[in-house]
C-alpha cells in the first residue's frame, strides 16, 4: 500500500501543478516535499501521550508516530519542528514547517487561519468516579464535589454543565486532581478518557469507572492556506488509515482507549 500512496500524492501534486500553471520556479508543497524527500512537521513533545521526549532523547507519542506514518507513505524522511502548544500555527504559517500534526483540535477560530484536514484523532473528556457513587449524567453531579484541572478543556466544559448546587473543586495541576479522586476529597472528576482509564488501572482497589462522556473534541492536521494538493493527499491518507486500522492502532497504542468513530470532514 505503501507504493500505492507515493503513486497517488505524485499523482496529485502533478495534477495541482498542471490545473494552477505551477512550474519548476513555484513548485506546489506536495511536489516540494516529494523531490525534496523531506517532510517538515511540528511535534508538540510536552504533551503526553500525544507528544514527548523518549528515554533516548527523540521525540515520539501518538502524534509523532501519526507524522512517521504519513512520511513513510510519502516514501520520504520526517523532519520534527519541537514547538510548544501556543507556537504550532505560528510555525506553520511561517513556513518553517509544512504540516502541523500536533493534537491540534478543530476549532472556529483556528479554521480562519490554517486549513484542516480530516480529523484522525479525538479528545474524550469523561466524569470519573468510583463505581459506589452515583453518577449517571450532568444531574447526578448534584451535591457532589467535582474536582478539575485548571486551564483544560475539562475546565472549559464541565462547569457549563453542572447543576448549580454541585461544586467545582479546582487544582492546579494534574496529579493533584488525580490525588484528591484517590483519597475522596472530591466525589468525581473530570479527566481525558485515557488519563481516566490509566488512573482507573494503576489503582484498581478504588473501583474507578467513567460515569458519562461530556464532550469528545477532535483534532486534525492543519495546512497552509493554499496548500490544496498536500491537503487533498492527507485527506485520502487519513480515509484509507482510518478504514485499515492503523490511525486507531497508533491511537490506542500510546492512549490506551479505542479510538471513536471520527465525522468526516
Amino acid at each position: 500500500m505503501r507504493r500505492w500512496f507515493q503513486a497517488l500524492a505524485i499523482g496529485v501534486g502533478l495534477a495541482t501543478a498542471f490545473a494552477s500553471g505551477a512550474n519548476a520556479q513555484n513548485p506546489s508543497s506536495l511536489d516540494r516535499i516529494l523531490k525534496e524527500k523531506k517532510l517538515r512537521v511540528t511535534a508538540e513533545v510536552t504533551a503526553p501521550p500525544f507528544g514527548m521526549i523518549d528515554a533516548k532523547g527523540q521525540p515520539d507519542g501518538s502524534e509523532v508516530a501519526t507524522a512517521r506514518q504519513l512520511a513513510k507513505d510519502l516514501g520520504v524522511d520526517v523532519d520534527f519542528i519541537q514547538v510548544t502548544g501556543p507556537q504550532r500555527i505560528p510555525t506553520l504559517l511561517s513556513g518553517r514547517a509544512d504540516i502541523a500534526i500536533s493534537s491540534l483540535s478543530m476549532t472556529i477560530d483556528r479554521a480562519k487561519v490554517v486549513m484542516f484536514a480530516s480529523p484522525h484523532g479525538a479528545l474524550s473528556i469523561v466524569i470519573a468516579a468510583p463505581a459506589s457513587v452515583d453518577i449517571k449524567d450532568a444531574k447526578g453531579m448534584s451535591g457532589k464535589r467535582i474536582g478539575i484541572t485548571r486551564a483544560t478543556l475539562e475546565e472549559a466544559t464541565v462547569p457549563k454543565i453542572a447543576p448549580p448546587d454541585a461544586r467545582i473543586v479546582l487544582f492546579d495541576d494534574i496529579a493533584a486532581t488525580i490525588q484528591a479522586l484517590l483519597s475522596g476529597q472530591v466525589d468525581a472528576a473530570g479527566f481525558s478518557a485515557f488519563t481516566s482509564k490509566s488512573v482507573a488501572d494503576r489503582n484498581p482497589d478504588k473501583k474507578l469507572e467513567d460515569k458519562f462522556t461530556v464532550t469528545t473534541a477532535y483534532y486534525a492536521a492543519a495546512l497552509r492556506p493554499g496548500d490544496h494538493d498536500l491537503l487533498h493527499f492527507v485527506n485520502t491518507w487519513v480515509a484509507l488509515r482510518t478504514r485499515d486500522g492503523t490511525l486507531g492502532q497508533i491511537y490506542e497504542k500510546y492512549t490506551g482507549v479505542k479510538l471513536v468513530p471520527l465525522p468526516p470532514l
